[in-house]
């Protein structure tokens, strides 16, 4: 499917800007993959995508414990783009298949 491949992304939080990294590999329209931020690789969970639009969440180590941040976005050609939403609220990210 179009949007499978490894994405470099930066999310732009009220902690500054982050770095990430989403590798994706679809199914129909089930996705799975990985995260990898801050040097933690956790699995994609809940993933589906609907042509090129694509959601999924992840339970992400954190000071305050493991959270549930979901990811919403769309893939245009080689440009990923879309909102993270966590307990703190959403953030956009943005980037561009490795």
């Amino acid at each position: 499917m179009a949007i499978d491949g490894t994405y470099d992304i930066l999310v732009k939080t009220l902690k500054g800007r982050q770095e990430g990294r989403l590798v994706f590999d679809t199914d129909g329209s089930t996705l799975t993959g990985a995260s990898d931020s801050g040097g933690e690789v956790v699995e994609i969970l809940d993933g589906n995508v609907d042509g090129n639009e694509f959601q999924f969440k992840v339970k992400q180590k954190t000071p305050i414990g493991r959270l549930s941040i979901k990811f919403k976005g769309t893939v245009d050609g080689d440009k990923i783009s879309g909102k993270v939403k966590t307990p703190f609220g959403p953030s956009p990210f943005e980037g561009a298949r490795v």
